[in-house]
């Protein structure tokens, strides 16, 4: 799980916790009315936690013009998360919903939603110093029938990978083999969004790309050079 940010309450020496868990930090929805799923987040810690969300769109995602747009205005608003705030007491758990009001897209839509806590009451009998730790989930807004295709082309000389779908894929392993015995890792990997690229960074020749992906499945492609 993928800690975003911390932000420290300074009451002065002692650190105290404010922890919690989510059970996922990736969410694909799809453009089909009321499409929803659920968030689990726990609270292991002794203390109540406060929470409130955030809801930010991600624009050009992938791109060198990304952008994250935090969602404020009612009429803007195509992913709601309810509740929106909520108190989670110590040792328990508390669901959140996640629903797209998008529908017949063209392009998978990307947002970030926050999970923020906020300042409680620390129950100690010394000054301390409270960390409140926040976590951010991707979510995927997708067309049903939403593809990645991902293609090879060669951009000032150099090769990169491209994503020629409407959807992302995550790259994870790739290698340059020459035959199917004879293959060499390459370190290029990572989130490949709809219309972006990801370079490779080698001098290459011959043989075939051999990748593995994982979008709404995860599958072995195959690019010759």
């Amino acid at each position: 799980m993928q800690k975003i940010a911390a932000f420290l309450l300074c009451l002065l020496a002692q650190p105290v916790l404010a922890a919690m868990s989510l059970d996922k930090i990736i969410v694909h929805l799809n453009d089909q009315p009321n499409s929803r799923e659920d968030i689990l987040v726990s609270n292991p810690d002794p203390e109540t936690l406060y929470l409130q969300t955030e809801i930010y769109r991600v624009d050009n995602p992938g791109m060198p013009d990304e952008n994250r747009v935090r969602v404020v205005d009612p009429k803007e608003f195509k992913l709601l998360v309810s509740p929106a705030r909520a108190v989670i007491g110590a040792g328990e758990k508390k669901r959140f919903r996640l629903m797209s009001l998008e529908q017949n897209l063209q392009q998978e839509k990307v947002y970030r939603v926050t999970f923020k806590p906020v300042v409680g009451d620390v129950k100690t009998d010394r000054s301390a110093l409270k960390v409140l730790v926040a976590y951010q989930i991707l979510v995927f807004v997708q067309p049903e029938d939403g593809l990645y295709r991902i293609a090879l082309e060669r951009s000032g000389g150099e090769l990169q990978l491209v994503n020629k779908g409407n959807i992302n894929v995550e790259v994870g392993d790739v290698q340059h083999c020459l035959s199917d015995d004879n293959c060499k890792s390459l370190a290029t990997k990572g989130r490949l969004y709809a219309g972006a690229s990801l370079p490779l960074n080698e001098k290459l020749s011959g043989g075939y790309l051999r990748l593995q992906v994982r979008g709404r499945i995860s599958e072995e492609v195959r690019l010759p050079l």
